[in-house]
């Protein structure tokens, strides 16, 4: 991948380390390239293909939380032009993503030893926004309208009537609407498993792509609480993530009644179902999404 090299000289990335350096490149939603100096275990750099006016928004969002959070996510290096296209460039970090790591924690203690520091760098990653804001005044979010707009979203690609859906929701905004606003918490938006790189010190935040897709608080825990080791991939048992101890410590600590947590994560799967996974890829998760709707459903039909 000789362009790879020649961007990392237009950008002035070049020397000493990266004399001889390797290329890898992972195929997500876009190519992302990594670039490995010698006998490097983790990448020096990691680049990404500006393609269209998110990709771009993406990358000002990566810069705008740098400046809060700091090392809980890569440092960006910016963006440079090579051949008539244009790359966002970030620092390499140490670690590595789950997929690479996962063998390493198959015994329970382990497993539970990796979770408790996962759910602290959620904490971490949504304190440091909230204590680096400049947001004087506090935005409140009323949940019940959340789930209205997340419902109607749903149903315009959802078509098909779920009478029992409707029900569940026309519950959950009644009960929603005697329960005080929350404040808004700007999410990550896919705060998951794949998007942290974990070192045995420190774990790295990644992906911003779907950055502030809500503010309703609680949707980064349920995203992290279904992509954790302990959650089943049977969707009739992951409906029950909602109810794990993480879950309604969080939900205290932020001042959600714990009769809500339930409609919260329902928000979250139907916002889920909505314009998010309408995409190829991610067609599978949105199949294992409408299963765990399902249960949900079926767990709490009024």
């Amino acid at each position: 991948m000789l362009f790879v090299k020649e961007l990392l000289a237009v950008a002035g990335l070049t020397d000493i380390r990266l004399t001889d350096c390797s290329v890898a490149c992972i195929s997500t939603t876009r190519p992302i390239y990594l670039v490995f100096g010698h006998d490097a275990e983790h990448p020096a750099y990691v680049i990404r293909r500006l393609t269209d006016d998110h990709d771009f928004q993406t990358q000002q969002v990566h810069k705008y939380l740098y400046q809060l959070v700091d090392k809980r996510i890569p440092k960006p290096v910016g963006i440079f032009e090579h051949g008539g296209q244009q790359y966002d460039i970030q620092y390499g970090v140490k670690g590595a993503p789950w997929f690479q790591v996962k063998s390493k924690f198959h015994t329970e203690a382990a497993r539970a030893q990796l979770e408790a520091r996962l759910w602290q760098t959620l904490v971490d990653f949504h304190s440091a926004i909230a204590a680096g804001s400049n947001t004087i005044e506090t935005n409140i979010i009323q949940p019940h309208d959340e789930l209205i707009r997340v419902f109607s979203e749903y149903h315009k690609i959802e078509r098909t009537e779920n009478a029992e859906l409707v029900k569940l929701v026309e519950s959950a905004v009644n009960d929603l609407s005697g329960v005080p606003g929350c404040s808004a918490i700007p999410q990550h938006g896919d705060f998951c498993l794949n998007n942290l790189i974990i070192d045995t010190s420190h774990i790295t935040v990644i992906d911003f792509e779907d950055y502030e897709i809500t503010k309703m608080p609680m949707y980064d825990h349920f995203t992290l609480a279904l992509s954790l080791p302990s959650c089943s991939e049977e969707p009739n048992l992951a409906v029950n993530a909602y109810k794990d101890a993480q879950i309604a410590a969080a939900a205290e600590k932020l001042g959600i009644a714990a009769s809500a947590i339930q409609w919260h994560f329902l928000h979250h799967i139907l916002l889920r179902l909505g314009p998010w996974s309408t995409g190829e890829k991610r067609a599978k998760y949105r199949a294992w999404l409408k299963q765990l709707l399902a249960s949900f459903i079926e767990a709490n039909a009024p």
